[in-house]
């Protein structure tokens, strides 16, 4: 679909709905294209992401040390000297 920037400004949510259903809009102006709305491509889901959480579940449980430090709030009182 060829849109111009005048249907561009006041009809651009339709035009973003008819990129989002896969159309290709392509903006003109005086005859000259200027822009493309085209849809983005789907979202892919890593299919070994819940592996690779595993791992790092079973990662932070081996090199734990269990020690714990001052908070940010007490280092900043030290800083401050209370």
């Amino acid at each position: 679909m060829t849109a111009t920037v005048e249907q561009t400004q006041s009809e651009l949510l339709r035009l973003i709905g008819l990129a989002r259903k896969g159309e290709e809009v392509v903006i003109v102006n005086q005859g000259q294209a200027l822009a493309k709305l085209t849809p983005l491509p789907e979202a892919r889901l890593n299919p070994n992401r819940q592996a690779w959480l595993a791992k790092l579940a079973d990662l932070r449980t081996r090199v734990a040390t269990e020690k714990t430090g001052l908070t940010v709030e007490q280092i900043l009182d030290e800083d401050r000297g209370l």
